[in-house]
């Protein structure tokens, strides 16, 4: 299974400085909630495209923050998105909502025990 955190990866992304890697860390796990609940209700509507809004949204969220298992999940996600199949769209939901909740859990406590492992 892959890393839900990554703390080498996500300081490297953030060049080295602790301080962003932790501020964009913390931007993402307080945006996750809002953008799976609203992936959520796209999926629920058949809207393809706020199923792509917010799956670009979560995917390039991830793109500073070392959370590796949430990342692919999420580019999975816009696979299927752009494929237009909601039978896909629908079943990745759950992997995605999966990899959302490991990363909010562990990531709370990270950040409540000094962020870096």
């Amino acid at each position: 299974m892959t890393d839900v955190i990554d703390y080498q990866l996500a300081l490297e992304q953030a060049a080295g400085n602790e301080e962003l890697a932790k501020e964009l860390f913390e931007m993402l796990l307080k945006e996750l909630p809002e953008l799976k609940q609203k992936l959520h209700i796209a999926i629920k509507e058949n809207d393809l495209q706020g199923c792509w809004d917010h799956a670009h949204k979560i995917y390039g969220s991830t793109a500073y923050c070392g959370v590796p298992a949430l990342r692919t999940a999420a580019q999975i996600m816009e696979a299927a998105v752009k494929e237009e199949d909601m039978t896909k769209i629908e079943e990745n939901f759950t992997g995605l909502t999966t990899e959302i909740e490991r990363l909010l859990d562990q990531g709370r406590q990270a950040l409540a025990s000094s962020w870096v492992a």
